[in-house]
């Protein structure tokens, strides 16, 4: 594979990403429901969540039907298009850092974990969302697929640090980067310290530098291809 087609692939894939990502805020239900931007926090916290008490507590007793529908189309965007998206554009980060290089599997692996887990989630999110019958026995489901998913992705992220750090042009600053997701859902699932953004903060950190570094690549290979076209 030419070096230029893994950048490319994970620098589009990498913004369709953070589209979406935004894409969820515009959403009708969600701006009906979370008028003040508070969506993704709600989110948060609904796929955290391991009680019926928690759950309640975001929904109320009855649950509000908007925030329900909300719940509905911000899992639906999630699964059809974030999940899938991001994935590819974490494989794609890999190959691109990978080089061929043996050691690019062990990131691919664990997004793919990641990936399952964030489906299994989903999926149960959305059962809850459109059956709220269900709440009590499914949320225990949502908060297993959620730690899959989160720790999957964090080891994609050690894996990325590992393949930046032995390479012989070393990546450092995106290296470092790398390590901070699993940092981040370490202090979270362990309740090693009550910052709320922390885990969003480093998964965000990361994924914005790899698609600096898709970009950077991007520029690089082309321009060796140019001026080796040039001097042929």
């Amino acid at each position: 594979m030419k070096a230029w087609v893994a950048s490319l692939c994970a620098l589009v894939t990498g913004i369709a990403t953070l589209a979406i990502l935004v894409g969820f805020s515009q959403l009708p239900e969600v701006k009906a429901a979370y008028p003040n931007g508070d969506f993704a926090t709600a989110l948060s916290a609904f796929q955290r969540a391991r009680s019926i008490d928690q759950l309640t507590a975001l929904f109320g007793n009855p649950p509000d039907g908007g925030k329900l529908a909300a719940m509905t189309a911000g899992n639906t965007l999630d699964l059809y298009g974030f999940i899938p998206v991001y994935t590819i554009f974490l494989l794609w980060g890999a190959i691109m850092l990978g080089k061929g290089r043996a050691l690019m599997w062990f990131p691919i692996v664990a997004v793919l974990i990641g990936c399952a887990g964030d489906i299994y989630e989903t999926s149960s999110q959305l059962a809850i969302s459109t059956d709220w019958s269900k709440a009590a026995s499914t949320q225990p489901h949502v908060a297993i697929g959620c730690w899959i998913k989160f720790f999957g992705l964090a080891v994609h992220g050690l894996g990325c640090s590992a393949l930046c750090f032995t390479i012989e042009r070393k990546r450092w600053i995106l290296g470092v980067l790398g390590l901070t997701p699993i940092v981040g859902t370490a202090v979270e699932f362990f309740h090693l310290a009550e910052i709320p953004t922390l885990m969003t903060a480093t998964f965000s950190l990361f994924w914005v530098g790899l698609i600096v570094v898709a970009a950077i690549e991007l520029f690089r290979t082309t321009r060796t291809v140019q001026a080796a076209s040039a001097a042929a």
